[in-house]
């Protein structure tokens, strides 16, 4: 073979291997780009999908909190009218309301805010302070002592939507909010003392 025939060879080799180089380095850019849209689209969906999931999450916990709310307000207020006579602590709270509402002094052992409450919720409802509230089982009549059971019914059934906010605030879990707030709602003490006149709840 001639040295022009060489020459030509060694050029179209050259020309191949350059042609080669390119298509790898476009093929490689082409691989770079598509991994990045790639990327750049799971991304996006990640977004979307934890979006989607935050949204389903809120509507949830609203959803819930409205269900406690409404589960509490029906088990504090079903009944509340009875026993329709002085019912445990009531003998005190009670009495002590009266006297606040007739302006009477008297000793408190206690702070007087929970009790001047008791005494605003009965003048705000009608009642005059008159009953005697002697002692547990004396029947009321038809004094107004509704009013005063259902202030202490609102403050004790507002503790089941609080534990649930707080134990959220907390965890941010569901489950465990719904759960402090299903154990509020059902206890004992608190299922059958938050319609009755006590402080524990103000």
């Amino acid at each position: 073979m001639s040295s022009d025939g060489l020459r030509k060879r060694k050029e179209e080799i050259c020309s191949d291997r350059y042609i080669s180089t390119k298509k790898h380095e476009q093929i490689i850019t082409d691989l770079k780009e598509t991994t990045k849209t790639n990327l750049k689209n799971v991304e996006n969906r990640k977004t979307e999908d934890e979006n989607e999931s935050f949204r389903t999450t809120e509507r949830m916990y609203i959803l819930l909190l409205l269900l406690f709310t409404i589960l509490s307000i029906i088990t504090r207020f079903y009944n509340i009218e009875n026993p329709t006579h002085v019912c445990w602590d009531e003998t005190h709270f009670g009495k002590m309301g009266s006297w606040y509402i007739k302006r009477t002094f008297f000793f408190d052992v206690h702070p007087p805010l929970g009790k001047m409450l008791i005494a605003l919720s009965g003048v705000l409802t009608g009642y005059d302070g008159e009953f005697p509230f002697a002692k547990p089982g004396d029947e009321y009549g038809d004094t107004n002592y509704i009013g005063m059971r259902m202030f202490c019914a609102i403050l004790g059934g507002s503790l089941v939507p609080l534990s649930y906010m707080s134990v959220w605030l907390l965890t941010e879990s569901l489950l465990a909010s719904s759960l402090s707030a299903t154990l509020i709602l059902l206890g004992k003490y608190l299922f059958i003392l938050v319609p009755v006149q006590v402080l524990s709840f103000i």
